[in-house]
Parts: structure tokens; sequence; C-alpha cells
């Protein structure tokens, strides 16, 4: 399935790591290596890098490239709804660098873990949980 970048995403996440080290976008450029100032502030403005400055991009981020992968905008102004699939959920949490690691794959397991669930209807019926004690 062809997927796009998800330009805002990767913005957001260059500026809360950039700002976290207290870092000026020269700075940053300089640090990631053959990306430009200017470039880097293009980005950081929603435009989309090419390919090679993407992946140094992603490595200074230290994420995977896959982390901002999503659905192409076409395909999802085709949804019956507007209301967020799991696939966004995961792509916004993947590419939240104030989570750890640790803290971001247990949350998208436990996405992925209810979604299964909610698929093959295994939930408990609400009516059947007795009332939580009142202490």
């Amino acid at each position: 399935m062809p997927q796009e970048i998800d330009a805002k995403a990767l913005a957001e996440a260059i500026v809360r790591r950039r700002e976290s080290k207290k870092l000026t976008v020269r700075a940053v450029a300089a640090e990631m290596e053959n990306v430009s100032s200017s470039t880097l502030s293009r980005i950081e403005r929603g435009n989309l890098p090419d390919l090679d400055t993407y992946m140094r991009i992603c490595r200074w981020l230290d994420v995977d490239p896959a982390f901002f992968a999503v659905e192409p905008t076409g395909k999802k102004a085709n949804r019956k709804d507007s209301v967020l699939q799991k696939e966004d959920i995961i792509t916004h949490l993947r590419a939240d660098q104030l989570l750890t690691t640790q803290t971001r794959e247990a949350l998208i397991t436990m996405i992925e873990v209810a979604y299964a669930a909610a698929r093959r209807n295994i939930f408990p019926d609400e009516s059947q949980i007795p009332p939580t004690v009142q202490g």
C-alpha cells in the first residue's frame, strides 16, 4: 500500500527535539550534515524534504523512517467517518519524541490488542461487570 509522509508530524517532532536540546535551526542543520538551515526551516513550516534529507532527519531524531508514514490523503478523504483510525493513532505515537521508546511501543501494543479484541468482539458486556465498591 502506498504511503505518504506526515509533514506536520515530522515538523512537530523536529521542533520538539530542537527546543528540548535548546538548539537553533542552524545548529541542528549543522548536526545533520549536508542539510541547510533554510531547508530545515522550510521543513519545520510543513514542507516535505527530499528523500536524502528525510533520512538524515530521521537519523537525527533517532526514529525509524516509517514513523511518519501515513495513508495517502486521497484515501483518507474517502473514509466514511472522520474519526481517527488505529493507524493514525500509532503514527502520532511514533512521532511523539516526548515518549520513551519503551513507553511508545507499550502504548502501540495496547492499542493493537484493544482493536484486535474489538474486531473479535471479545470485550465483556459492560452490563455484566459489577459496579466498583465505594469506600
